[in-house]
């Protein structure tokens, strides 16, 4: 399979890259061939193509993070520009565009804190694109660089040098985190977080 590299995320040990199957649409989250976690020096990065052999992860993790796969063998193939990555994207999957709504088939819910998903509504899937119809705006809250959207804060959780003010209509990569709760009282939930845009 072409497997494009649209995200490359920090975790707590690694690195977190995501890819998109160019012949498909699958979304793929990349994994070690046993399931594991990338080290941070896995050599894959935005804009490069590889030729991927993968299989759902066995300890692939639940809904919605079904995009879980453990890569068995790959090969670099080459490297794309900002626009042709971009194009990419826009030919093979379906970009949302709008408010959050559009997003997570509509199933983001608001707190003070931010945009999370209950365990009660689920939607399909963990990952996607989106174009906002309105400016997202560089905020530092509780000592993290965040986005604000209207009156919503987004965790950021990419490499990019964070922008001040990312325009409305750029080309975004959104996901959600994994299932978390602060203490055994409140429910887990995952919350929105901002993996990256095409400029």
């Amino acid at each position: 399979m072409n497997v494009l590299i649209v995200s490359r995320t920090r975790m707590k040990n690694g690195v977190c890259c995501g890819g998109l199957n160019l012949q498909n649409g699958e979304f793929v989250r990349i994994l070690s061939a046993r399931g594991g976690h990338l080290p941070s020096n896995a050599p894959f990065q935005i804009g490069q193509v590889y030729d991927m052999v993968y299989q759902t992860a066995w300890n692939v993790r639940s809904y919605p993070h079904i995009e879980d796969k453990q890569v068995l063998s790959y090969r670099f193939q080459k490297q794309l520009s900002t626009s042709e990555l971009i194009r990419n994207i826009d030919s093979v999957v379906r970009v949302q565009r709008g408010g959050l709504q559009t997003i997570f088939n509509g199933k983001l819910k608001h707190s003070s804190y931010a945009a999370y998903i209950s365990p009660d509504d689920v939607p399909d899937y963990s990952v996607t694109f989106w174009r906002p119809d309105i400016a997202l705006n560089r905020i530092v809250f509780m000592g993290k660089v965040r986005y604000r959207f209207n009156n919503h804060n987004i965790s950021y959780v990419g490499y990019q040098d964070p922008l001040a003010i990312i325009p409305p209509g750029t080309l975004l990569r959104m996901s959600l985190a994994n299932w978390w709760s602060p203490d055994d009282i409140t429910e887990k939930r995952c919350y929105l977080q901002l993996s990256g845009w095409y400029l």
